[in-house]
């Protein structure tokens, strides 16, 4: 017999978890139980698992709420594994449409500054041009906004 083992520990445990440990019990085994460690811990812990059999006031879900409950999570943790791909992937493609807006501004760049230093109002007159450029300025942040109203969501 192993140190995690005992013959008697059935015993012990049964007279514990009925109440009867240690008076309505033999002599001869309340001797074992403080000799043997399997059954001085035992001892030592069933009567704090009666008294937790003894509580009535734990509220134990029903089972079709519990499986319930988990078929949400399981379904809410695969569609965030199954977004986190595409939110890298959208985010790569910002950074791509960034570099190459950029890219096309730097291009035509000197196109514009020649328009602009033609336009009547290019030889210093920046009053002039604010409408214009607030116009432009408000577009640039209405349009995400009105895309982002625009379009439906899942």
């Amino acid at each position: 017999m192993s140190a995690l083992e005992c013959v008697r520990e059935h015993e012990v445990v049964a007279l514990v978890m009925s109440g009867r440990w240690p008076d309505g019990c033999e002599a001869e085994l309340r001797e074992h139980a403080s000799a043997c460690a399997v059954c001085r811990d035992v001892v030592a812990i069933a009567p704090a698992l009666r008294d937790d059999l003894r509580r009535t006031d734990v509220q134990v879900p029903a089972a079709g709420q519990v499986w319930w409950r988990a078929a949400i999570r399981a379904r809410a943790d695969a569609a965030r594994d199954a977004a986190r791909p595409m939110v890298w992937l959208q985010a790569v493609t910002g950074a791509g449409a960034a570099g190459l807006a950029l890219a096309g501004v730097s291009v035509v760049w000197p196109r514009i500054q020649g328009v602009w230093q033609s336009a009547p109002f290019g030889r210093g007159s920046f009053e002039e041009a604010l409408p214009l450029l607030l116009a432009v300025g408000i577009g640039i942040v209405a349009a995400p906004i009105a895309y982002f109203l625009a379009v439906p969501r899942d």
